[in-house]
């Protein structure tokens, strides 16, 4: 069955706890989209076009840009099924802040190549970049041992030589999203010991 890009939006909206920015949910979007190009599954239709801060769909900026900078209130019940990709794609990128998700865009390929163009993003060259990413290990859904994060900014900027095998895997997405907030509250607490 393939949704409107708009419910697929208020999903994304419905799965997450914390606030969202209309940026951080065009970047959700955009990851939910690739990656269900890459898995070969079509949940739903979108275009983007590569702005300054990361790609776009155009429809879904003009639904929710009255927000500007501030959180969209989650919607009401949301009339559509489980989606486990669109789960695993939320929950792994989820974790991370709107500027972290748009810093990440600007270090792949596809938002790179049309950044200075007016053209929308080609599923071609989404697919072409992103099926070379480990996180794509982790389609089917179900079928993989372990989890494979997604590669995020800070990631292209330590490790461009580093070899498929030494890609970081965690036995599921609940350790990895623990591992995260672990580190958040070792740094909090560092920063917090240097600065008293």
């Amino acid at each position: 069955m393939v949704f409107q890009k708009i419910d697929i939006a208020n999903y994304i909206l419905a799965r997450l706890e914390e606030p969202v920015s209309p940026m951080k949910l065009q970047k959700l979007l955009y990851y939910c989209y690739a990656w269900q190009l890459v898995a070969g599954e079509h949940l739903f239709d979108a275009r983007f076009k590569a702005w300054k801060f990361g790609p776009v769909d155009i429809d879904i900026y003009h639904e929710f840009k009255s927000f500007g900078a501030h959180s969209i209130p989650k919607p009401p019940v949301v009339g559509i099924p489980n989606l486990p990709l669109i789960n695993l794609v939320v929950d792994s990128y989820g974790i991370f802040s709107a500027a972290e998700l748009s810093k990440t865009t600007h270090a792949e390929d596809p938002w790179k190549k049309y950044l200075h163009t007016n053209n929308y993003i080609s599923d071609e060259v989404m697919i072409q970049f992103y099926s070379k990413q480990p996180f794509r290990n982790n389609f089917p859904i179900g079928s993989q041992d372990g989890f494979y994060p997604p590669k995020m900014a800070s990631h292209y900027m330590f490790t461009f030589d580093m070899e498929d095998e030494d890609i970081p895997q965690f036995d599921s997405i609940e350790e990895y999203v623990m591992e995260l907030q672990g580190s958040n509250d070792d740094l909090t607490q560092f920063v917090s010991e240097q600065t008293s």
